[in-house]
Formats: structure tokens, C-alpha cells, sequence
């Protein structure tokens, strides 16, 4: 009998326990809030509703707004840039393009300004510009170009005096080290576009060289003042930016000024956000790029980029969205308060908000609607509407083209970005080669250089699955296996990841698998190098290499599963 009443206890306590522990779950969230290649994340609010954007470089549509009400669960409700005479991405630069928006809320307008950067090609511009809609879904403007206004990562803020200010970066005419960049401000005149009355440069980085009071030592710490952010907060007018690169030693820091101009007064505590001095395989590294809102209910919180390094120093995710609470109680903002300051962490207490619940498509898309779902993007912008949803009712049919994806071209690419570190990536296509060439069939790539190419493919007079590995100049056919594929006949196609390793097989029934290549290093997808400001792209993917083609492919569906 009492050992009895021991177990009974023992139980309720256990009960007790799981109970506590599943409630302080649900008073949890994870990092990151928007997974996968979503950099330099902004945000506003308008009303009880969170709005979102994040940088795209040379993929199409461009600049994806996301809407939360919790600011914890987002969904995608749109793009800025979705109209090809918005944006001309023709012969990008691989992480070139889109670079770095800001949006804001004032008077039942949204604002979005970003930078185009690194156009090759002459007559096409490029600089900073702004849209507008009332309806952050869209449509959006076609872009109002902002002469003058030298440097990236702009940024509009909205007095309550009525004036607008632009705030953006530069590079000094004398530069005392090589990414010496300042941030200056200037009024806007926002009906007219145009920069009016004197331009002040507010922050300039050699004026902490060499004197460890910001960059703690550390050698690049100062370099590339940028994404700046103005607020104004009790009466004190705040600029906030990020510096160190968007690598390892990036970090977050603030300034404020009675006047817009400045002075601006170093805060003392900088920076409010890094990791620089944690191992580069932490589980989240290279914090900056930020961006502050403030609930309905006073609280504040900041969003900004960071990556998830696996498999060593990879980041095959690339650049995804965090959040983190801030108390800004006092005359600063202070950065995870209750936990490690001036970090962030995989968990954190989810805001005063009410849980929103977003729309959850299906993870098969059977392309039974009349455009495609919005996750759905291009390399560069497509010139020809070479994809059709009712060519071939419940399927996506894609031309074949010249065009291939390791070229600065618009391929016949249609992807969406790897989201987790454990992946199952499936389609049910139907292809038949006519010609030497011509393939059809899955893509996993970082940018041009870097992929994996797993497709229907005819070579030297035969037709099987074929799996190429391209790391820059390293091409590299890993398998070719001969098939015979059955016309109008379905075969699928399956790459899965676990980790940096990826899995390639195929099957003629959708039932019995077939090995093409198993645990082939993926590391060199996600290589920690300058200037690679993507992530990981995986989807649809037809060419006839440079040769011009009648041909389809038509998928039937796609699914895609995160673990």
C-alpha cells in the first residue's frame, strides 16, 4: 500500500512537471523567426499588425513582405518588387541587386526603400529608390529614384514634425582605412522625391580607429558603418547601425542626439548586439543588421540577421531573420535583458501578443492554381513568361531554354529556399529528351558557381539521371545512370539532406527508389566567404544548353519537407 501511494505521488509530481514544462514551451520561442536566406530584415507596425521585409540580391520577385501579428509566426503575403519593369536584375552579379530595404508606416502609407547595387550593364539604373503602396501585400509602386543619395542600405524616418529624413552611408573622401564608410542625414522632400537642404555625416568610423572604445580590438571591427536606422524616443533622436561586415565580426551599435543633425553621443555600452567574440561554430554567429519596433503594448524588440553554422564553418542556410527582446526603459536599448546581454539565443519569451495563427500551405504544391504560390522565385528577372500553369492543366510546364543556370542569364529556374538543415526536396515530372542536351529536373544551388544539378538529361546519344557538383571551377559529373523513360510516363526525382550531406535518388513508379549518389558533401554550398550574401536555393530547373529548343517538362508537383 505504500509503495503504492509512493507511485501515485510520484506520478502527480511527474504530471505536475510535464504540465510546466509544456506551458513554459508555449511561452517560447525559437530563432530563427523566418528561416532560411532572409537577410537584413526590417520591420514596422501599422496598428495590431507587424510587417516585414528582407533583402534578395539578383532573385526575383524582389524584396518579400512577410505579415505577423505575434511577431513570432509570419507568413508571406507578397512582394515589393514583383513586376519586371520594377526591377531589372538583366546580368547581375551574383549577390548583387537587391540590397538591404527599410520599411515604415506613416499615414496609411507603407514605404519600402532599398538599394540596387552592381549593375554591369549600361543605360540600366542603379542607386536608391522608394515604393509606396496602402496595401503592403501590393501592388506596389514602380520606383521613385532618389538622385544623389550616395551609399547602400538607405533609410526613411518620419518626424512627428511633419519632415522625413533619409539616412544612408558613404565613403569618406579621405578614408583613413580601407572600409572607412560614414552616415550621414538629409531631409526628404517625399512628394517630390528629392533630397533638399544641407546633407550632415553624423557618424564617422575614424574617429573610434585604433582606439578600442567600439570595435574591442578587434581589426576589421570599424569597418563598413552601414544599414543605419534613425529613431526618436522621448525626445532623443537615436542612429543605429551596423559595422565589422556582415561576417563573423559583425556587430550592432547606437548613438543619440538632442537634434537630428547631432552631435550624436556615443552609447558606452556599445555594441547592443554581437557575437565576434563567440566561436564561429556557435549555434548562431554573425548578429547585425538590425532593425527596432515597439508593440502595442510598450514593448521593444529587434530583428536582424545572423546565420547557423553546421557541419564546421558552413552556412548553407545563409543569412536568416532572429529576434531578440530589448528593455529600453532607460536612456539606451538593452538587448536580451534577461538572459545574456548583447546576445541572442535558439529561445527566447515570446511577446504580450496574441498567438497568430498564418495560412499553412501544403508541403505539395499540385500547381492547381492560376499563378504560382509566392515561395516560387527566378534567377534575375524573367523576360518572357517561359512557365505556364494551364498549358497543361495540374501541372507546371517549363520550357526548355539556352540559358543555364551557371551563367548571369535568367535560367529556366524556379526555386524556393532550403529552410532546414534536414531537408526531403521530391517532384513527379514528365520529360522526354528529343535532342542532345536537353534536361530537365532538380536544382540545389547557392549562385552560379556553386551547385547541385540533378536531372533527365541525354548524353552521347543515351538518356539517364544525371548529377553534376559545381564548386566554382571545379564541375564535376558525380553519376550517370542510363534509363529509358517511358513518354508521358512520370519519374521523380528526390534529393534529401541530412546535414552538409546530400542524397540524390530517383524511381520510375514513385515507389521503388533508386541510389544515384548518397552523403555527397554539401559543404561547399555554404563556404564562409566575402561577398556571397545568398543562401541556399532549391527547385525546378530545364535547359538545352545553348541550343534553342520546343521542348517542355512539366512537373506535376513538388514537395518539400523541413526536419
Amino acid at each position: 500500500m505504500k509503495n503504492h501511494s509512493l507511485l501515485l505521488s510520484f506520478l502527480l509530481l511527474l504530471a505536475t512537471f510535464v504540465a510546466i514544462t509544456a506551458q513554459d514551451t508555449k511561452l517560447q520561442y525559437s530563432n530563427p523567426i523566418i528561416p532560411g536566406f532572409n537577410p537584413d530584415p526590417s520591420i514596422c507596425r501599422a496598428g495590431n499588425d507587424f510587417y516585414l521585409v528582407t533583402s534578395t540580391f539578383e532573385y526575383f520577385p524582389g524584396v518579400p513582405v512577410y505579415h505577423s501579428k505575434d511577431l513570432v509566426n509570419w507568413e508571406m503575403i507578397g512582394h515589393v518588387l514583383s513586376r519586371p519593369s520594377q526591377l531589372n536584375l538583366d546580368s547581375m552579379d551574383c549577390s548583387g541587386g537587391i540590397y538591404a530595404p527599410t520599411i515604415r508606416y506613416n499615414k496609411g502609407i507603407f514605404y519600402m526603400i532599398t538599394t540596387l547595387a552592381n549593375v554591369k550593364i549600361k543605360g540600366v539604373p542603379r542607386g536608391n529608390f522608394i515604393c509606396t503602396a496602402t496595401n503592403p501585400a501590393g501592388p506596389w509602386s514602380e520606383p521613385h529614384w532618389i538622385a544623389n543619395a550616395s551609399g547602400i542600405d538607405p533609410d526613411l524616418f518620419f518626424d512627428d514634425n511633419g519632415k522625413v529624413y533619409y539616412t544612408g552611408n558613404t565613403k569618406p573622401k579621405t578614408q583613413v582605412y580601407p572600409a572607412h564608410r560614414n552616415i550621414w542625414i538629409q531631409e526628404l522632400d517625399i512628394q517630390n522625391w528629392k533630397l533638399i537642404g544641407e546633407r550632415a555625416e553624423v557618424l564617422d568610423g575614424s574617429e573610434y580607429y585604433k582606439k578600442g572604445t567600439l570595435d574591442g580590438g578587434i581589426e576589421s571591427g570599424l569597418n563598413n558603418y552601414e544599414s543605419p536606422h534613425l529613431y526618436k524616443k522621448d525626445g532623443k533622436y537615436y542612429v543605429m547601425i551596423a559595422h565589422g561586415g556582415t561576417g563573423q565580426n559583425h556587430a550592432v551599435s547606437i548613438w543619440k542626439s538632442d537634434k537630428v543633425f547631432g552631435p550624436y553621443e556615443l552609447n558606452p555600452a556599445n555594441p547592443i548586439l554581437t557575437h565576434r567574440d563567440l566561436p564561429r561554430e556557435n549555434a548562431i554567429t554573425t548578429t547585425g543588421h538590425a532593425d527596432l519596433v515597439e508593440t502595442q503594448n510598450g514593448e521593444w524588440w529587434m530583428v536582424f540577421l545572423g546565420k547557423r553554422p553546421y557541419g564546421g564553418v558552413n552556412h548553407i542556410l545563409g543569412r536568416e531573420t532572429f529576434m531578440a527582446p530589448v528593455d529600453w526603459s532607460g536612456t539606451w536599448p538593452v538587448v536580451n535583458p534577461k538572459g545574456k546581454i548583447g546576445r541572442t539565443e535558439l529561445t527566447h519569451t515570446r511577446p504580450n501578443l496574441k498567438e497568430f495563427v498564418p495560412v499553412q500551405l501544403p508541403a505539395k504544391d499540385e500547381f492547381e492554381g492560376k499563378e504560382l504560390r509566392k515561395e516560387w522565385t527566378f534567377i534575375r528577372t524573367p523576360r518572357t513568361e517561359w512557365w505556364s500553369l494551364s498549358q497543361k492543366k495540374g501541372f507546371l510546364s517549363i520550357q526548355l531554354r539556352p540559358e543555364t543556370i551557371n551563367e548571369a542569364l535568367n535560367p529556366s529556374f524556379i526555386g524556393k529556399r532550403q529552410e532546414h538543415k534536414n531537408f526531403s526536396a521530391t517532384a513527379s515530372m514528365q520529360f522526354t529528351p528529343q535532342k542532345e542536351g536537353e534536361e530537365a529536373g532538380l536544382v540545389v544551388e547557392r549562385d552560379k558557381d556553386y551547385y547541385f544539378k540533378f536531372t533527365l538529361a541525354t548524353k552521347n546519344n543515351k538518356t539517364g539521371i544525371l548529377l553534376i557538383k559545381n564548386a566554382m571551377l571545379d564541375n564535376k559529373e558525380l553519376s550517370f545512370k542510363e534509363i529509358v523513360p517511358i513518354h508521358n510516363k512520370s519519374v521523380f526525382l528526390k534529393i534529401n539532406a541530412e546535414g552538409v550531406f546530400y542524397t540524390f535518388k530517383y524511381s520510375v513508379d514513385g515507389k521503388n527508389w533508386s541510389s544515384v549518389s548518397e552523403n555527397v558533401d554539401g559543404r561547399f554550398l555554404g563556404i564562409d566567404a566575402a561577398g556571397r550574401f545568398t543562401g541556399t536555393m532549391l527547385g525546378m530547373y530545364t535547359s538545352s544548353n545553348g541550343v534553342v529548343s520546343k521542348n517542355y517538362a512539366n512537373f506535376d508537383w513538388f514537395e518539400y519537407f523541413g526536419k
